[in-house]
């Protein structure tokens, strides 16, 4: 197979893959579901903790898996434990087997974390197509957020008609069509020699961040803007005091198709503006925009909460990355970025939490929002060194 058939093939692989092993009927109800099994929500909250604190903790071994062992062995390998994940969720009677599948769902995530970035582009490098990669992995990724807005209503209707173990029974199946599309992607062939151990291989990821400025700041940025993320866990009691709460999936659903729209058109806007203005603009659009929904809310402020650039933003962040990122540690070098990542998230949302109990839902996704804004200027000096323009 030629390397530009193998480009098309992984592309059309990825997106599928990303499709599958985001339509999850059970989003919305996922807490309610384990509190319902373990008759606890304080139990149920314990669980998605694990997931996370799981998820960090094989961040990094995962990288250095993929780097070593081949970008398409780890993606089958989380497939696997995806579904072994899922088949826990769909029959667990207690707290113990959620537990072992959230575990198993946190090691799926990390195997993917890193690894699926670096195979996409991967394959470009190694079809010399490489400068395509903000098209390819706009398109790729806005499959997740596809299946997320399709998937969110329709896991409601079928909780309202069965039950909630019907739902997460259900789920099951997109996880193996997962494996099932993993099975057919080809392997690109383009790192270099591999460093003698596992830790000589990690103590070179870190020795080349550490050399780049460039990946420095961005690696930065990165880790900022996921601690953001944790404004969706506050969000939704935000908007439940200007919506009813029979919207709530509505606004869901519309933010998802927002930015699946915005990743659909990252590649053409990067390659007019270049991934660093892009990511520049992006930034600021989305804090302009929250700092007006928060500071004086009306019924139109969900509607500018979040990220609404976020598929753009996202995309020009991946790219100015991977630009950065060594052919032998790009996976590792990934994988530390989100470590760092999900430390900030759990302290964000911590601290969040106590401004929530303290001063009241607003003051805490200001509090959010003052931390991410510190990735701003890193942006701006991105983009006015005109590197990764």
């Amino acid at each position: 197979m030629s390397a530009d058939h193998t480009v098309n093939h992984n592309v059309r692989l990825l997106s599928w893959f990303n499709f599958f092993g985001d339509f999850r009927l059970y989003g919305p109800i996922m807490v309610i579901y384990f509190a319902q099994v373990t008759g606890s929500y304080t139990a149920a909250a314990s669980l998605l903790a694990v997931k996370m604190l799981s998820s960090a903790a094989f961040e990094v071994p995962a990288g250095v898996l993929s780097d070593r062992l081949g970008r398409r062995g780890t993606m089958i390998a989380g497939a696997v434990v995806m579904v072994a994940a899922h088949l826990g969720y769909a029959g667990a009677p207690g707290y113990g087997l959620l537990l072992a599948a959230v575990v198993l769902e946190g090691l799926a995530t990390a195997l993917w974390s890193g690894n699926n970035e670096s195979l996409l582009y991967d394959t470009l490098l190694e079809a010399g197509r490489e400068e395509e990669f903000p098209r390819h992995s706009g398109r790729v990724n806005s499959m997740f957020q596809l299946a997320l807005a399709l998937a969110a209503p329709l896991g409601g209707v079928i909780a309202g008609l069965w039950s909630l173990r019907a739902v997460v029974v259900l789920s099951v199946l997109p996880q193996v069509l997962c494996l099932l599309v993993a099975l057919r992607v080809r392997e690109p062939r383009v790192r270099g020699p591999l460093a003698p151990n596992a830790l000589a291989h990690l103590g070179s990821a870190l020795r080349g961040i550490r050399g780049n400025p460039v990946l420095r700041r961005m690696t930065l940025v990165s880790a900022l803007r996921y601690s953001g993320e944790s404004a969706a866990q506050l969000s939704p009691a935000f908007v439940a005091g200007l919506w009813p709460l029979w919207a709530l999936g509505l606004w869901r659903t519309f933010g998802h198709g927002v930015a699946f729209a915005g990743f659909r058109v990252s590649g053409w806007v990067i390659g007019r503006v270049g991934a660093a203005r892009t990511l520049l603009f992006a930034e600021l659009f989305d804090h302009v925009a929250n700092f007006v929904a928060l500071i004086k809310p009306t019924v139109f402020s969900p509607v500018l909460l979040g990220s609404p650039l976020y598929g753009m933003s996202a995309t020009a962040q991946q790219t100015l990355l991977q630009r950065e990122f060594t052919d032998r540690e790009r996976a590792t070098m990934g994988s530390l970025a989100s470590l760092l990542g999900s430390v900030l998230y759990a302290l964000v949302a911590l601290g969040a939490g106590l401004l929530a109990d303290r001063w009241g839902i607003v003051v805490a996704l200001l509090g959010i929002q003052a931390v991410v804004l510190i990735a701003l200027p890193l942006a701006w000096w991105q983009a006015r060194s005109g590197l990764g323009g």
